[in-house]
């Protein structure tokens, strides 16, 4: 994937040697921070399409993502305070974000293929053009990905609680024991909860679902420190066990607010569904995009591995575990990749804290990465 980035760059740098792209360049970035490299509005621009399509498609296939996909290709002003220096005409420095995400320089190049070294610092008067992908983009297709492969994956008929919370089974001694790294901070007292939040814990027969979703969410600590670095672009696996005893996971869960460290976000996003599940227990595993993930692959390598546990709460063995057991270390190229796990999320103990008047429960992940507070609702028929 890095090749077909480096391919992409040196054919953007190229065509602004040759005059091809230089106002293209600088006009759609003087209004904006990136522009996909498909959208270039460019003269004598065959060869340069032709190239990045090319290693668009490379890109598509290392991820395990259908054509469908579009291009994921983009060139990003790294440094926007040197914006007015590039509608000025001034040269550009052009690069490709590192594929070691703990590097702490860059190799950027002029025009002319002359070579410079760059630091974590980002140059204020030379304008940097990152060749790099729509995380974003790249983060939706791929949690559809997953998501399909999950459906497909868990039982259609009687693994599940049909939507009703009297036929959820309790969290087992061992489960809790395994989960208190995790375990739910005390509840503030004095916020009320909203409407929806009031009515969780109906019956599905009520004609609805009842979920539990997130109220805030906040990243405590972050390796993004180079000014190349873009955002989390992270997502969330929901695992769970069906009433048959089989361990299953639910569609994947984009993330895109989640950028800034020490930030509060309150999405109010659905996270869990527990209709699907048979006991009063969901694992929470947050990830963050990376070059070397293989969407496809990883949703194989997860199914397989949660069709062979069986017999809920015996071990001890949280599935957020065996989720991450369950991906090869070959897609792991820094350790950012793994954002944090949370255990053993509760619907009944939300659903106390609710009752007292609080929000939810705040949950710290196991790796003190993430704090996420969370509280139940219920979605009814429309």
């Amino acid at each position: 994937m890095q090749d077909a980035k480096q391919a992409a760059a040196l054919s953007l740098r190229e065509a602004y040697a040759a005059g091809h792209v230089k106002g293209a360049v600088a006009g759609t970035l003087a209004a904006a921070d990136d522009v996909h490299l498909d959208r270039l509005p460019i003269q004598s621009g065959n060869r340069f399409r032709a190239s990045v399509a090319s290693a668009n498609s490379a890109i598509l296939a290392a991820k395990g993502l259908p054509a469908s996909t579009g291009n994921v290709l983009q060139v990003r002003l790294a440094n926007p305070q040197a914006r007015a220096a590039l509608a000025k005409g001034v040269q550009p420095l052009i690069a490709t974000e590192p594929s070691d995400r703990q590097a702490t320089s860059l190799t950027a190049y002029r025009p002319d293929g002359t070579a410079v070294q760059l630091g974590a610092t980002a140059p204020v008067d030379v304008p940097v053009l990152l060749v790099t992908t729509d995380s974003d983009r790249i983060v939706a297709a791929g949690t559809k990905v997953m998501s399909e492969g999950f459906r497909a994956a868990r039982p259609q008929t009687g693994a599940d609680s049909g939507g009703r919370l009297s036929a959820l089974k309790p969290m087992t001694a061992a489960a809790r024991h395994a989960a208190s790294r995790t375990a739910p901070l005390a509840a503030a007292a004095g916020h009320r909860p909203s409407a929806a939040t009031r009515t969780a814990g109906r019956a599905a027969d009520a004609g609805g679902k009842n979920v539990t979703r997130i109220n805030d969410v906040r990243l405590l600590k972050s390796n993004e420190e180079t000014f190349w670095k873009g955002g989390a672009e992270a997502f969330a696996l929901v695992s769970g066990w069906d009433k048959n005893d089989k361990a299953f996971a639910e569609p994947a869960l984009q993330m895109p607010y989640l950028d800034d460290v020490d930030e509060d976000y309150r999405p109010q996003q659905n996270l869990i569904d527990w209709s699907h599940f048979g006991y009063d227990s969901a694992d929470l595993v947050f990830l963050e995009e990376d070059d070397g993930t293989n969407y496809r692959d990883l949703t194989k390598a997860i199914v397989d591995a949660l069709l062979t546990v069986t017999g809920y709460g015996t071990t001890g063995i949280p599935l957020a575990n065996t989720i991450m057991d369950a991906i090869p270390d070959k897609w792991w190229t820094d350790d950012t990749d793994e954002l944090d796990q949370v255990y053993s999320v509760s619907h009944g103990d939300i659903a106390k804290a609710q009752s007292s008047g609080a929000a939810g429960l705040t949950y710290r992940g196991a790796g003190g990465n993430i704090s996420i507070g969370l509280g139940n609702a219920f979605i009814p028929k429309t």
